[in-house]
């Protein structure tokens, strides 16, 4: 009788983690249950209802609603085409102070006022662009 018991719990609980779970599509319309752990530029990051596997699928591989969705719930901005080069400079600027303060050449005070700068040259060139500036300052945000 006991055995019953935990087999309808834990079948009632499956079902109801089951049921709670995302439902997503990719971009040919086939559907996946899986739960969103993270967005990033890599792409959305799942662990998938049915294995337990984890995987990160690229934003252009979800359908455009799935895509934002996930966007959205990590307060994530997609960078736009146009911007890719600057926020790709941007990054590896802010990477190489990283280095060069943890390898002693730059004090604190003195990274600090690079990555300013470098945050500073990026929201120029992005509303320079054309660009809203509330986009660019989440953009910004994504640099660290």
């Amino acid at each position: 009788m006991q055995l019953i018991k935990t087999f309808i719990f834990v079948f009632c609980f499956c079902s109801t983690a089951a049921a709670a779970s995302d439902i997503w599509t990719n971009y040919v319309g086939r559907v996946f249950s899986a739960r969103l752990i993270g967005v990033s530029e890599r792409g959305a990051t799942f662990i998938f209802h049915e294995d337990g596997a984890t995987n990160t699928i690229r934003l252009a591989k979800l359908s455009e609603a799935s895509a934002e969705r996930a966007c959205d719930m990590f307060d994530f901005v997609p960078v736009p085409p146009r911007l890719v080069a600057t926020y790709n400079r941007a990054k590896a600027d802010l990477r190489r102070i990283s280095d060069l303060q943890d390898d002693g050449v730059l004090s604190n005070e003195n990274a600090k006022e690079r990555r300013l700068s470098v945050k500073k040259t990026f929201l120029d060139v992005c509303l320079e662009k054309g660009f809203k500036r509330e986009i660019v300052e989440r953009l910004v945000k994504q640099l660290y």
